[in-house]
């Protein structure tokens, strides 16, 4: 927020002021010399009137005693001079250049013309103040009295000092009449001394306008100041980390950029991560994770050098602009960095890690820079602290996600994920009997892109949301189609993700996309993972009754993979549960795994739920799993994911 505006402003402000201030006090000098000249106008009226009534009937003499007269009775008048052709300019030379033909016919028009301080200087000739020795004529102009009298003379001198306020605040007028006798006209010198309350008046004026100047100029100050104290107030605000007082992301990046734009050193960006964040505060509270985070940012500060900088970007990060030579002298000195945080609380194990990513140029945008940085900092921990810098491969995979992140909104609307059927086989007749909904994504410049590459982010940046209903209307779709041909319909799963549990009125959404289609509720199975019970359990547990309520059946995806399932199988009211296909891989003691699976199956049939088996391969699985009453199997020994047309001749062959 630049000041320059206001500065402007106040500037221009003042400026209008003092000009309009000056204007006031000259309008006003100028208009109490009219007063005083037209007060006297009538002593100058009687001499044109004496030239006027003798010039041919008087001698000379007589005229100029006449005029003596008037001159003696009045206070101003200190020359006449009668211009009897010869011109007025010769008489009294300091008209000469001034009296001009404009003059001269806005005389012949008006009758009179008046010249204001005709004479460039003022003779002052007063012996009387001086000494006999230095009695002399001095001669000065307005401002070099001023400059010489009042530092030395008047302030020792009061005589001295009336006298000189006479010379200064006194001004002279020449006046030329036309007389009614052609090339005869009177010019009449009038000097003019301000007496004490002509004085006053412009003294008071004068206090007023520097009085209205001084005024003005404390307003314009107190608003530049107040401008000042707002910004700054405005600049703390948008600038400062609310948690740590330092400074926010958003204000080290300008930083950080300024001076990558301003210097040829090279720099590097370093997220900074404090790990076990969230059970620190679990375990000291939410204050004194604050308070923590602040020391850690006051810390990094007084161990930065000029021109770098530390913010606090998110939860536990920071963010350092740090200069360097080596990549190995950066790693230890963020090493070091580590060390230093970790010995401020000797009592509390603290643990960090940190990605780096060097600036390559000055015209790289520091908010990627970081992003990158971000990116390296491992994600798991395999030694107390780990510092990775970012590199190519890195940038790859940042660059994959970039690119499916800006193709999936359209991927989605020209309809390239494709569903496909896995089949599940029943155990003792080992017959089709269900299947779950899988979905791929044929790209039509990258071909086909495993659910692997791309479900992950989807749930990351929250897209998964928008798959889940794609996915769940195209089974609806295509189970109201098969209805519609009066094939016999099978329950078919369709997954449905962590984030889309943790909306209360989920199971409203889901029977509404279904009975759009007119789809029986129980050929519609719901799968949810185990993460989802680690969420808000309340809202987890109402969706899951309103769905069994309203007849869909609901299952428990890859059970046994997490460390919580027997918890979660007490909880959850659920129809079906998943054994993940971990519990059938390869393993050192088979008996011991088979011993699980079999105590697993007969303890979820003891409450009721259906079992599937999945990832199931060979024919030995099979046989174990109808011996131990399984219901479900799935897996590559009976079919592996299937598109829908190739599904159809599965489940209804001889039909086209």
């Amino acid at each position: 927020m630049p000041l320059w505006p206001v500065i402007v402003g106040m500037i221009f402000t003042q400026l209008v002021v003092i000009i309009l201030a000056s204007l006031m006090l000259w309008l006003s000098y100028i208009g109490l010399a009219n007063i005083i000249v037209l007060n006297n106008e009538k002593e100058c009226l009687e001499v044109v009137d004496v030239v006027n009534n003798h010039w041919y009937n008087e001698t000379r003499t007589k005229i100029a005693l006449k005029i003596n007269e008037v001159k003696e009775k009045s206070n101003f008048i200190e020359a006449v001079y009668i211009d009897s052709g010869f011109g007025v300019t010769s008489i009294v030379p300091t008209l000469e250049g001034i009296f001009t033909e404009a003059q001269q016919k806005k005389l012949n028009e008006n009758g009179v013309v008046r010249f204001l301080n005709p004479e460039k200087k003022v003779v002052l000739h007063n012996p009387a103040l001086l000494d006999d020795e230095k009695s002399r004529d001095y001669v000065f102009n307005q401002r070099k009295i001023i400059k010489t009298f009042f530092p030395y003379a008047i302030l020792n001198s009061r005589e001295l000092s009336r006298w000189a306020s006479n010379e200064i605040f006194r001004f002279h007028i020449i006046s030329i009449y036309r007389t009614q006798y052609p090339g005869i006209n009177v010019c009449i010198k009038h000097r003019y001394i301000m007496n004490s309350f002509h004085c006053g008046f412009i003294f008071s004026v004068s206090v007023f306008v520097i009085l209205l100047i001084v005024v003005s100029l404390v307003y314009e100050i107190s608003k530049l100041v107040s401008a000042i104290s707002e910004r700054r107030a405005v600049n703390r605000i948008i600038t400062t980390d609310k948690i740590t007082g330092g400074y926010n992301k958003e204000y080290f990046m300008q930083k950080a950029e300024k001076e990558i734009c301003k210097n040829h050193k090279q720099y590097a960006v370093v997220q900074l991560r404090l790990e076990k964040y969230r059970n620190y505060c679990t375990a000291y509270g939410l204050k004194q994770g604050e308070m923590l985070l602040e020391e850690i940012n006051n810390s990094l500060v007084n161990l930065l050098a000029k021109k770098e900088y530390v913010a606090h970007i998110e939860k536990s990060d920071f963010a350092l602009f740090l200069n360097y030579f080596e990549k190995d002298s950066l790693t230890v000195r963020v090493r070091n960095m580590m060390n230093v945080l970790r010995e401020r609380r000797g009592s509390q194990h603290l643990t960090f890690s940190a990605g780096i990513c060097p600036v390559s140029s000055r015209t790289e945008d520091i908010e990627g820079i970081l992003a990158c940085a971000g990116v390296a900092v491992p994600h798991f921990l395999k030694m107390q602290d780990e510092i990775v810098w970012f590199n190519d491969s890195m940038k790859e995979a940042q660059v994959w996600e970039r690119r499916i992140e800006d193709d999936m909104e359209k991927a989605l609307e020209n309809r390239e994920f494709q569903v496909y059927l896995q089949p599940k086989y029943s155990t003792k007749k080992e017959v089709l009997s269900a299947a779950e909904a899988l979905v791929r994504w044929i790209h039509p410049s990258l071909g086909f892109i495993s659910p692997g590459q791309f479900i992950p982010l989807f749930e990351k940046n929250g897209f998964i949301l928008q798959l889940d209903d794609y996915m769940l209307t195209e089974i609806s779709k295509l189970q109201a189609n098969w209805a519609s041909q009066g094939r016999k319909l099978v329950p078919i799963s369709v997954n449905i993700s962590r984030a889309h549990f943790a909306e209360e009125n989920l199971a409203e959404h889901i029977s509404s996309i279904v009975d759009e289609f007119n789809v029986p509720h129980e050929f519609i199975e719901l799968e949810l993972t185990e993460s989802a019970f680690f969420d808000d359990k309340n809202v987890l547990l109402s969706t899951v009754r309103k769905l069994k309520a309203s007849g869909f059946k609901v299952s428990m995806d890859d059970f046994g993979a997490g460390y919580s399932s027997l918890n979660s199988l007490k909880e959850l009211p659920l129809d079906i549960i998943k054994l993940d296909a971990e519990f059938f891989r390869s393993v050192d003691d088979i008996q011991r795994s088979n011993l699980i699976v079999s105590d697993t199956i007969s303890l979820a049939k003891k409450l009721g739920m259906q079992i599937v088996a999945e990832g199931i391969e060979t024919r030995e699985q099979v046989d174990f799993l109808a011996k131990q009453d399984c219901d479900l199997i799935q897996g590559f020994y009976f079919s592996k994911p299937l598109p829908v047309e190739e599904f159809e001749k599965c489940a209804y062959p001889g039909k086209s």
